[in-house]
């Protein structure tokens, strides 16, 4: 028996059903597992429309590569060979299964309705094809249709959402599998084929760091080490950064505040099941307050939130969850949105947010919420053009909570934020970051003289603030106008 493992946003052995089940498979059966991970290129529709799973931005292309640089040893020692391949899924996952003759194609379930689609086209493909193919859980600690209202539908307000996930059973962590046989002479050279053929690739050829290498070597990559062991090694770390959560967890100066493990999260170094027990066994050794636990969890409830949202609503990335919202009057204007990308507003807090981004790929959550707020309601950009550029530059941006966090700044999402409820980034400042520690280690030149730092914000914050709320008067207009 052969059975394909393909990886998507699993980039891990420990806690991986599809590759326990996929060595199951084999065990005593003489046959082999190989992994495949594939760039994809998504078809599009006769309409223009994307079908299958969004495009990774340039974060996500390099952290993967990194990651799946780290993965193919630690899959190669259970008897896994790792292979790559780019183009449409619903091509290449067939292609390489007939190549192989394999038997069974396992992968680990994706959650928004284009990936779901798609998955289920290649499952019916397979299966006509007479080769077994099966889905496993792995991504999150519940399934969309696991967590209900009392009528049976989807939560659309986080704090019910999150106190029924709090009731469920979360399932003990999977252990690394036991090796299995590596590929036999058949199989290997059913892979030298298809590499000869073209259909299989080696890891560079992939194009995962053809953007902007020298940000990424230099600069994202003197803040992150890619890959499951480098995972691991957080997650062993992570009472640093639960303990006195609740109460430092808004302090963006404070290097403790947060686990880091958000992008081992995004890329599946780890599984949030994982996360999950670990902060448990630390409440009850008594490393961290049983509060302090229950402040990160809700946490990772909220990126669960965001993922249930995103199985029942398509691109949120691009479309408003709130249709009134579809005629809000953004005033689209490339100089600010660039001044904003670029941490060039003269607001400090905002512009330092932007610099620890570019130079990180990564910016603290209160941060965001704050450089969000700036952008669609006080400069009055469309929120999935911020939304864009935090997906391209986020080394931890999914598919799930980008868009839905968002939306809820923006006042279009579910459960949202009023819209009323413009930050302040002096007032945040103040509150956040009252030392401008922060601020001066992300944006040196605002505290040095003759910096060249720009003289004047490129909005004052109490008139951007009424031209926002006017805006959103304007709109409720529109929509009751249409009635």
């Amino acid at each position: 028996m052969t059975t394909l493992l393909w990886l998507r946003d699993d980039l891990r052995t420990l806690d991986h059903e599809a590759l326990t089940a996929a060595c199951e498979d084999v065990r005593d059966s003489g046959g082999a597992v190989v992994g495949l991970w594939i760039r994809e290129e998504a078809e599009v529709d006769a309409d223009g429309g994307r079908l299958g799973a969004r495009p990774l931005g340039a974060a996500a292309r390099w952290w993967n590569h990194r990651s799946l640089e780290a993965l193919a040893p630690r899959l190669e020692a259970l008897g896994v060979p790792l292979v790559f391949a780019r183009g449409d899924a619903a091509a290449v996952v067939p292609a390489v299964a007939a190549g192989l003759g394999a038997d069974v194609v396992r992968w680990s379930r994706r959650y928004a309705p284009r990936s779901r689609a798609l998955d289920a086209r290649i499952k019916s493909m397979l299966v006509d094809a007479g080769v077994a193919a099966h889905s496993h859980p792995g991504a999150l600690l519940a399934e969309p249709w696991e967590v209900t209202t009392k009528v049976g539908g989807p939560y659309g307000v986080f704090t019910p959402f999150h106190r029924t996930l709090s009731e469920v059973e979360i399932a003990p962590e999977l252990e690394v599998p036991e090796p299995v046989d590596p590929p036999g002479p058949a199989v290997r050279d059913a892979l030298d084929r298809l590499h000869e053929e073209g259909l299989l690739l080696r890891l560079p050829a992939l194009g995962l760091l053809d953007e902007r290498p020298r940000w990424w070597e230099e600069t994202v990559a003197l803040h992150w080490e890619p890959g499951e062991r480098a995972a691991l090694d957080g997650l062993a770390r992570m009472a640093q950064g639960v303990a006195n959560y609740g109460a430092t967890r808004d302090v963006p100066a404070d290097a403790d505040s947060t686990t880091g493990l958000s992008p081992r999260l995004r890329s599946g170094e780890l599984s949030v099941r994982t996360a999950w027990h670990a902060v448990r066994r630390a409440a009850v050794d008594g490393q961290v307050s049983a509060e302090d636990a229950r402040a990160w969890i809700r946490q990772l409830h909220w990126r669960e939130f965001s993922w249930h949202l995103t199985f029942h609503h398509p691109d949120l990335h691009e479309r408003p969850l709130r249709p009134q919202f579809a005629v809000f009057p953004y005033r689209q204007d490339e100089e600010l949105a660039e001044a904003w990308r670029r941490g060039r507003t003269g607001i400090r807090l905002v512009d330092a947010g932007m610099r620890q981004l570019w130079e990180s790929g990564w910016m603290h959550n209160r941060v965001r919420m704050v450089a969000a707020s700036l952008f669609c309601k006080n400069l009055l950009q469309p929120w999935w053009e911020g939304e864009a550029w935090f997906w391209d530059t986020l080394v931890d941006a999914d598919e799930a909570n980008n868009p839905v966090s968002w939306q809820w700044v923006a006042g279009s999402g579910a459960d949202a934020s009023p819209y009323f409820r413009i930050f302040n980034p002096d007032t945040q400042a103040a509150k956040f970051d009252p030392e401008g520690r922060y601020v001066a280690q992300w944006l040196p030149e605002a505290v040095q003289p003759l910096s060249g730092y720009p003289p004047a914000p490129v909005v004052d914050l109490t008139v951007s603030r009424r031209e926002a709320l006017d805006a959103y008067e304007a709109m409720k207009e529109a929509v009751a106008g249409r009635a």
